[in-house]
């Protein structure tokens, strides 16, 4: 099967940094676009020093230019870039890119047809919208720290993980920005996509707030707990996830872990009931499970038709079978190039997949900009006397 791009003729110049536009750009460019990613020559992108690995993971696919938009020159040359282009990214404060003269108004005074995509912390508008922020600060406001942690504790507890409000802004990003190509028209006007990272946050909790308020504003305590839908460890001190829900399942797990007592009682039928009872259920399924190995339990729980699968660890979830066998991961090779199996996309035939020769090139800052700039008809002299200024 051939590779589907769907964006192959699509152009982004990418003003981000750090996770969540580069995220977003990354998958653009995994979907086929040319993503053009301008850093400025002094500083460059944090992340290369930050996190050197997860910076070529993030833009192993792109073109790298460096321009210092403070300078008009740089800026003269960015909007020239910006009329071949179909979109636009940027990551900055609100008000830094109308002060560099690459906000949406400027950009589309050269370009009447971009589409112009603001990523930033709280939105381009509101009270917050000036204040630096991270990760933490807008799953904060979004609701999304107070229903995490111990339920019995009710303190409010940041998910150590996943970067939640940076990356699900990033897929916010993109689903507006392919909504945008999708929609534009042969006269389509310049658009301006404005994506809050807390208000993209604030989706993921949209479901459990629904229920916090049908259910008449619980405790947390009240709200959060869960009877059999837990991690549990097993007698090898390994881990596993229960998650049962519907009470054929429920029925299942207890004849299969030996509590056949439990499977019709009275008091724990219904997902709301079996919650209400998690400090008398707890213990006992935490009894059972130190019974046997992880293994064992999981090969006696699939075999019950019971929602069961294996915790892993950083150090062993791309062996994962379910995930080799459908490709996310590829098989680690021996002194092969580890960054080379990292998935882009969890869509097969939809690109996604970074070759290992891609991954071999180096990523110096600034490594495409003569070959864009010659592009533009910029003589190589020019080009030598702009690089000397650090312009580029």
């Amino acid at each position: 099967m051939n590779e589907f791009t769907p964006l192959k003729q699509i152009k982004v110049l990418d003003l981000t940094a750090l996770l969540p536009g580069p995220y977003c750009t990354m998958l653009l460019a995994a979907m086929g676009a040319t993503v053009l990613k301008v850093e400025n020559p002094t500083s460059g992108d944090l992340m290369r020093r930050m996190a050197p690995g997860t910076f070529e993971y993030l833009n192993a696919q792109k073109e790298l230019l460096s321009l210092d938009l403070k300078s008009g020159r740089g800026r003269e040359m960015f909007l020239d870039l910006a009329q071949e282009c179909d979109v636009v990214v940027e990551g900055f404060r609100p008000g830094v890119a109308a002060r560099l003269g690459v906000d949406f108004d400027s950009v589309a005074q050269a370009n009447r047809s971009i589409i112009y995509c603001s990523l930033s912390g709280y939105g381009q508008s509101g009270p917050y919208a000036g204040l630096p922020a991270h990760d933490i600060n807008h799953m904060g406001v979004a609701g999304l720290l107070a229903i995490s942690g111990e339920p019995a504790s009710g303190k409010p507890e940041y998910p150590y993980g996943p970067q939640y409000s940076d990356l699900v802004g990033a897929l916010f990003g993109v689903n507006a920005i392919l909504a945008a190509l999708v929609g534009r028209g042969p006269d389509a006007e310049a658009r301006f996509l404005d994506i809050s990272l807390t208000e993209s946050a604030g989706m993921l909790v949209m479901p459990r707030y629904l229920d916090f308020l049908q259910r008449g504003r619980p405790r947390k305590k009240e709200f959060m707990r869960r009877g059999p839908y837990e991690v549990f460890e097993t007698r090898d001190h390994k881990f596993l996830t229960l998650g049962i829900v519907e009470d054929h399942f429920w029925v299942n797990f207890c004849q299969a872990a030996g509590l056949p007592e439990l499977a019709h009682d009275p008091e724990l039928q219904g997902w709301d009931a079996r919650n209400s009872q998690a400090e008398r259920i707890r213990p006992l399924l935490e009894e059972a499970f130190q019974k046997r190995d992880r293994a064992q339990w999981l090969e006696l729980l699939g075999a019950a038709d019971v929602p069961a699968a294996p915790v892993h660890g950083m150090e062993d979830w791309a062996a994962d079978p379910q995930l080799l066998s459908r490709g996310f991961f590829r098989p680690a090779t021996q002194g092969g190039d580890a960054m080379a199996a990292m998935p882009r996309l969890p869509l097969p035939g939809l690109g996604g997949q970074v070759d290992a020769s891609d991954s071999d090139m180096e990523m110096p800052q600034g490594r495409d900009t003569e070959k864009w700039l010659l592009a533009q008809g910029i003589d190589p002299q020019e080009i030598a006397s702009l690089r000397e200024q650090k312009i580029i």
